[in-house]
């Protein structure tokens, strides 16, 4: 996949509120090897572990195609983690 990310002043912000570090999102995006995704019209929902291994949802908007600004992030609760590792091991 070649898309681009982009991020602006909102973005930092909203990540800086929910105690997210702006390279933890990087690494969602970018290089996790785990990874969940899934898109809807123009929005784009990310899962995955974060360099730390806490598991993030981010939030993007597609701009054009390929092209996605980040809106926010948060982490993951426990059961929203539990239900991820069930899914990967191919439990229901």
């Amino acid at each position: 996949m070649d898309e681009q990310y982009r991020f602006d002043d909102t973005s930092y912000a909203n990540l800086a509120a929910a105690g997210i570090d702006w390279r933890d999102a990087i690494h969602v995006l970018r290089n996790a090897h785990r990874r969940i995704r899934h898109h809807t019209g123009s929005v784009l929902r990310v899962a995955a572990p974060d360099r730390d291994g806490r598991w993030l949802a981010l939030a993007l908007i597609e701009e054009t195609d390929d092209a996605y600004l980040l809106v926010g992030g948060r982490h993951l609760d426990r059961e929203e983690i539990d239900a991820i590792r069930k899914m990967f091991e191919g439990g229901s």
